[in-house]
């Protein structure tokens, strides 16, 4: 009996991650197929499912486990060292990729998102180059019935509308989710049933996190009190799915937005009257899907930045819907988003670019090379490295830009808020200010006042020596010069 029960659940799983895998034999064959490894439970019964089944359906496997560096290291390398283990014994090429120590940070604090939010944008940029690397045309993750149910519960809680809300899709783009049907009880019973190891992370524990809560607290309830709800969110989540696919039509048909041009402004507009005689949720529908498309569009207005993997990214925060129905409830006639506004005339309803977050002049460079550049009035120096000479030593890429509301330095040992900088100068009036920023952070922080007169601050070099980040091969020296008259520029 024990036997016949073992082997019924590992069936079941395996039966349930084939009917997925059928729908898309044709698109797998022949293809690479790249698995996300964390060596958690649901990461590693889908790679045993999925190396089952690859020779029937033709793909051929690879692995990519990520170090995201958040938790100590014996339990990252137990991790790594588990995720080797599987793929020897099933003879999968497997990449691990270790992101630098601190990055999820302070990506997180420079971009006022969670932990669990700054990690995923790491590692799906990291799944994203491993893809392209291996020319990989599915990427396999291990979300599961569970995973589904927690984001809907989240997403509720943080009064998502309807595509919010919508249950996790089973397939989006090259991404794949062939558990999605199966809940964690039966995965964790499968890996008994097979005796596989698997590791559990630490961080699933930990309640500050808003899915832990809900997974750990809010669950455990609703299973006690209300032992339908499972199927009762997993179809309201397939309902919103309609709903939201209806809005999605509804807006296309109903409001169109044409491209238009004001001197140096780009934006997009639609007829008012036509506008407001649509229902709210069609209005509020159509303006997400034009802050898509401006944010698309060839004329960039976010400034350009540096991640600390070295990776440059327009950095734009979320818009939340309870913002946009001010709007769109004709609460205010005038919306300032961090990107763009909308703005409510007689004729017209106009959405218009900014260029750049925190000022109508901001602008942003990014330099791969070095050489000489001629920036907004600086002529910027780039040259090989020079042991003699350490204060303005910078890294490539790098991106000469505006300031951002946030930035910090390294200075004299401490982080230093740009504003407590310009206070130390003793200037209040300012016709420009910038910064050079490489994957290290800022390297130097420029101001220039009323008279044409430059004032700097350097990253503080003696601790990035101290911290073994400076590499004559890897860095290079910085020179920055004025050109032309900045005293006639406007004030910033």
């Amino acid at each position: 009996m024990k036997f016949r029960t073992a082997k019924t659940v590992t069936e079941k799983l395996e039966l349930s991650v084939d009917a997925v895998l059928k729908k898309y034999s044709e698109s797998l064959a022949g293809q690479t197929v790249i698995i996300a490894l964390s060596g958690g439970a649901d990461s590693v019964s889908l790679l045993y499912a999925c190396a089952r089944c690859a020779e029937y359906f033709g793909y051929f496997l690879r692995c990519v486990h990520v170090n995201h560096r958040l938790r100590s290291t014996e339990e990252v390398e137990r991790d790594a060292h588990l995720a080797r283990q599987h793929c020897k014994r099933l003879k999968i090429p497997l990449t691990i990729v270790n992101i630098a120590p601190g990055a999820i940070e302070a990506y997180a604090k420079k971009n006022k998102v969670g932990i669990e939010a700054a990690a995923r944008f790491f590692r799906h940029r990291i799944f994203r180059k491993q893809m392209a690397r291996w020319s990989a045309h599915w990427l396999f993750l291990g979300h599961t019935q569970d995973d589904m149910l927690e984001l809907a519960l989240m997403r509720f809680l943080q009064g998502s509308g309807p595509a919010g809300l919508t249950s996790l899709p089973e397939k989006r783009g090259p991404i794949l989710r062939p558990l999605i049907n199966t809940s964690r009880r039966n995965i964790e019973a499968y890996l008994k049933a097979r005796n596989i190891e698997y590791v559990t992370d630490s961080t699933n524990l930990d309640t500050k996190y808003l899915r832990n809560r809900i997974r750990h607290i809010v669950i455990p309830v609703l299973d006690r009190e209300f032992p339908f709800w499972r199927s009762g969110v997993q179809h309201g989540g397939n309902t919103q799915g309609l709903v939201a696919a209806f809005l999605r039509d509804r807006a296309l048909q109903k409001i169109h937005w044409e491209p238009y041009a004001s001197g140096s402004v780009h934006g997009y507009r639609t007829g008012a009257s036509h506008f407001w005689n649509q229902s709210v949720p069609v209005r509020e529908e159509s303006m997400f899907q034009v802050i898509d498309t401006i944010r698309k569009s060839e004329h960039s207005f976010g400034v350009l930045s540096l991640e600390p993997d070295a990776q440059a990214s327009r950095v734009v925060p979320s818009v939340r819907r309870r913002t946009i129905r001010l709007f769109a409830t004709a609460q205010t006639d005038n919306l300032e988003l961090s990107d763009c506004r909308f703005i409510n005339t007689p004729e017209w309803i106009l959405i218009q670019e900014k260029t750049s977050f925190f000022s109508e002049a901001g602008f942003s460079v990014l330099v791969t090379a070095p050489g000489t550049y001629i920036v907004e009035g600086y002529e910027i120096v780039i040259r090989s490295y020079q042991h003699e000479q350490t204060s303005a030593l910078i890294g490539l890429p790098c991106v000469f830009r505006s300031p951002q509301q946030g930035d910090s330095l390294l200075y004299k040992g401490h982080h230093r808020k740009l504003s407590e900088l310009r206070n130390m100068v003793g200037i209040s009036s300012w016709c420009d200010l910038c910064v050079v920023e490489d994957a290290l952070g800022i390297a130097v922080y420029m101001l220039i006042d009323i008279h044409s007169k430059l004032s700097y601050f350097w990253r503080d070099q003696r601790l990035l020596a101290a911290a073994g980040v400076v590499d004559r091969n890897a860095n290079y020296m910085l020179e920055i010069n004025l050109r032309g008259n900045h005293a006639k520029r406007s004030k910033r």
